[in-house]
């Protein structure tokens, strides 16, 4: 059965992680919004897995963009609540994961399972932040640092690149964000976090089919 071009978004918020995450993904939801491209947000206690399993069964999404916490072999929504394990299974489409460590098994996994392409990271997702500005995330300077090279995977996507694309856009901000933290004219705050941000760059992969859209 076709998929159609819509979004599936999880977007949990219990910590201080999944805070930033659904936060900074609302402005990623603004553009899909400003361009009329149809997406289900799943946020906060929303971000289950019955609702996450009837939104991919009904509504057949041609990208997932998940965030939350995850491991080798899970991705979580609400409350660390497993969303997709190894005994998922997808046809075709296009995920990214914002999660720890998925990129290592579980993207694979699902690949080989019919998952056209997965975007993530084999190793932890690091987000740095500074501790005064937790109550007003997008006014933190150091997590855009972070989260404007990864909101560039969806986005680039949207605008009807492939995954590649998408997949570079993100890796090139992010060297770009990382030579700025390591100059002379980095503060104190950017210079400690640069090792996190290369970190991600790093261990950004993308599995499967790298001329994929949606």
């Amino acid at each position: 059965m076709p998929m159609n071009r819509a979004i599936l978004i999880t977007r949990p918020d219990h910590d201080l992680v999944t805070k930033y995450l659904y936060v900074w993904t609302g402005l990623f939801i603004k553009i899909a919004k400003k361009k009329g491209v149809k997406y289900f947000d799943l946020s906060g206690k929303k971000a289950i897995r019955q609702k996450f399993e009837s939104y991919l069964k009904k509504q057949k999404p041609s990208l997932l963009f998940l965030n939350g916490h995850g491991s080798r072999e899970v991705i979580t929504g609400h409350d660390d609540e497993i969303l997709i394990d190894k005994d998922s299974s997808f046809r075709g489409g296009v995920t990214y994961a914002r999660s720890c460590d998925a990129g290592q098994l579980l993207g694979r996994i699902l690949v080989n399972s019919g998952l056209e392409t997965f975007i993530g990271y084999k190793r932890k997702f690091i987000l740095g932040y500074s501790p005064d500005k937790t109550t007003k995330p997008l006014q933190d300077n150091i997590a855009k640092l972070f989260l404007e090279p990864s909101n560039l995977v969806p986005s680039t996507l949207l605008k009807g690149h492939t995954s590649q694309n998408a997949y570079e856009r993100s890796k090139q901000a992010m060297h770009k964000n990382f030579q700025k933290m390591i100059s002379s004219v980095a503060t104190f705050e950017e210079r400690y976090a640069a090792k996190w941000l290369w970190s991600n760059m790093s261990c950004q992969v993308l599995l499967g089919n790298p001329h994929s859209k949606i």
